[in-house]
């Protein structure tokens, strides 16, 4: 069976495909990024994903809030069924961030990772002290 993986290392990704015990890489130059933050990696992947002919879903798994709320505000430029896999072990739950989209607003889901990168963004947790 083939498996693929996209490993990324600094700016550059690249695609492993393994098969019989041999290991391919193919440069992926659509996903070189600088961004610093995985969070924000992770929506340049699923949008090349859901370009790609053969996805049908594109599946997040995370714990991480920021990348829930970066899904749900940029859930319009992935055109494929977009699912975040959340939890740990017995207690996971998936949530269709297309359906959770489609019941606000464009202007309220980005006015949502506005305030959260302002209160709860992993340097922020308060108002507390911002003038």
């Amino acid at each position: 069976m083939n498996k693929e993986l996209f490993f990324v290392n600094e700016e550059m990704c690249k695609l492993l495909t393994g098969n019989q015990g041999s290991v391919d890489s193919i440069p992926v130059p659509d996903l070189y990024s600088s961004h610093e933050e995985a969070d924000s990696r992770i929506i340049l992947h699923c949008m090349y994903a859901s370009q790609q002919p053969t996805t049908e879903i594109v599946i997040v798994r995370s714990t991480d809030s920021d990348v829930f709320l970066l899904l749900l505000s940029f859930s319009d430029a992935i055109s494929k069924l977009l699912i975040f896999d959340n939890g740990n072990k017995n207690n996971r739950m998936q949530l269709d961030i297309n359906d959770l989209a489609a019941t606000m607003s464009k202007r309220l889901r980005y006015a949502i990772i506005s305030l959260h990168n302002f209160t709860g963004c992993d340097s922020t947790s308060r108002f507390a002290g911002k003038g």
